[in-house]
């Protein structure tokens, strides 16, 4: 009885947030149904708002469900962005897979609907464009780049291996590859005479995107490092254990940190031979001294 009152407090109280979020539409969006309802593709447009929508509601409830406070929820071309409260997320790793997977859900969830209701006579034309929509919305956002969704699992997964900057990195340089095939595509349509305005839309935002994105990259590796200083319970973490050159810049091994994982560097001589063990905390403190450009086995010879 007690879960029961717990789950019915909890849907309350998420409700009650819902109706505090606030809502916009992406310019790109606002075009998008613009030029739909020119051509007379109007009932397609709603679709795809109602579409769009849902899919980016269940990335919000997800964030909400994660303890996680939305502000803001933008609806996009193909999706959406839930503005989350500053921190909220904590740069944990599970949390922003599970979010990101929330909105293709969603789409996969609707996906199956559509299939039932083919089997209504009545519904056969409706069933097909709620599936045709639903399966180009999955598909494009689980392409590897940021910052679709796909974008962020990749991050989430690889931040344990190489470290969260290099992992967004390598995220953004997907979001330019993709955004290059889908420019290209674009033009080639043009160029037979049948426009596909969609992959040059998709092409324009990932690109837009991810110049942006790349451009705030060291600022939220900062605010992680700054994060990382704070939390004790880091130790606590599965160990990394990492051999560099005791000729490496503090800088490229800061940047390896990762939000799971406590580092250990074993730092080498020109011999290959270890000299010594540095944690994460020291390379963290020296570098929010300042010492970013610091080698690393000077900083070995320092805490010696």
């Amino acid at each position: 009885m007690m879960r029961w009152t717990d789950r019915m407090t909890s849907l309350v109280l998420l409700r009650k947030r819902m109706t505090q979020w606030r809502y916009s539409a992406h310019p790109l969006f606002v075009l998008l149904m613009i030029a739909a309802a020119i051509v007379g593709l109007l009932p397609q447009a709603l679709l795809l708002f109602v579409v769009v929508f849902l899919h980016e509601m269940g990335h919000a409830v997800a964030a909400e469900l994660h303890g996680c406070k939305v502000k803001k929820v933008t609806l996009l071309p193909f999706g959406g962005v839930a503005e989350l409260e500053y921190g909220a997320m904590g740069f944990r790793p599970r949390v922003e897979a599970s979010i990101a997977v929330a909105g293709p859900a969603v789409n996969l969830l609707l996906i199956g609907i559509s299939v039932l209701l083919s089997g209504n006579i009545h519904m056969i034309e409706f069933a097909r464009e709620l599936f045709d929509l639903n399966l180009w919305i999955l598909l494009f956002n689980l392409l590897p780049a940021l910052p679709l969704d796909g974008g962020r699992i990749l991050r989430a997964i690889r931040s344990r291996e190489i470290g969260y900057e290099l992992a967004t990195r390598e995220a953004f340089r997907m979001a330019f590859w993709a955004s290059g095939a889908a420019l290209l595509l674009g033009l080639a349509s043009l160029a037979t005479g049948r426009p596909h305005l969609g992959a040059l839309m998709l092409g324009v935002f990932l690109l837009l995107s991810a110049l942006g994105g790349r451009r705030r990259v060291r600022v939220e590796t900062m605010q992680f490092l700054t994060q990382r200083t704070a939390l004790t319970q880091a130790r606590n973490h599965p160990v990394l254990s990492l051999a560099v050159s005791k000729d490496s810049l503090l800088r490229d091994v800061a940047i390896r940190c990762s939000p799971d994982r406590y580092i250990l560097l074993y730092v080498l001589d020109t011999d290959g031979r270890v000299m010594g063990i540095i944690d994460e905390s020291e390379v963290l403190q020296a570098a929010f001294r300042g010492d970013w450009l610091l080698r690393v086995g000077d900083l070995l010879r320092q805490l010696t």
